[in-house]
């Protein structure tokens, strides 16, 4: 995609369809551009799963990756504060409502909240990903490289 994610849709016979957004790693750090989220309520709500759990799923069997990857997306959405979950544009935005943060409805137009661009593309990212209903994990460890 280019945008430093890979977009992973499976199907597997015991867990059903499963939508992925993964980070492609930077160097060392598995987070890749989600860095910037790390130890942030964005953060938080972004699980740490095994490379392992998710080459298993890209091979076929979803069901280690499954029992490690948490809460439904919507969930992680919801988790995020008002306060740094809010479209940055809410002010100055016509069409803004209380959907105007990550949830399930999450509006195509939304702006993460951070001042910094770089970051608020990011966080706009994991929402967009969150509200269709996509997995956002970073695979740490030995694995199947996805890259």
């Amino acid at each position: 995609m280019g945008d430093g994610f890979r977009e992973i849709d499976l199907t597997d016979e015991e867990q059903g369809f499963i939508k992925l957004l993964v980070p492609t790693p930077a160097g060392d750090d598995p987070w890749g551009v989600l860095a910037p989220l790390r130890g942030t309520a964005w953060g938080d709500q972004i699980p740490e799963v095994s490379a392992e759990a998710v080459s298993h799923a890209l091979h076929g069997w979803a069901t280690p990756l499954t029992r490690v990857i948490g809460v439904k997306p919507y969930v992680h959405a919801k988790r995020i504060p008002a306060d740094v979950g809010l479209c940055r544009l809410h002010r100055s935005c016509l069409g803004a409502t209380a959907d105007c943060r990550p949830g399930v409805e999450v509006p195509g137009c939304y702006e993460g909240p951070d001042l910094d661009a770089a970051v608020a593309r990011v966080a706009a990212r994991v929402a967009m990903a969150w509200g269709e209903g996509r997995f956002v994990v970073v695979p740490v460890g030995e694995g199947f490289n996805v890259f």
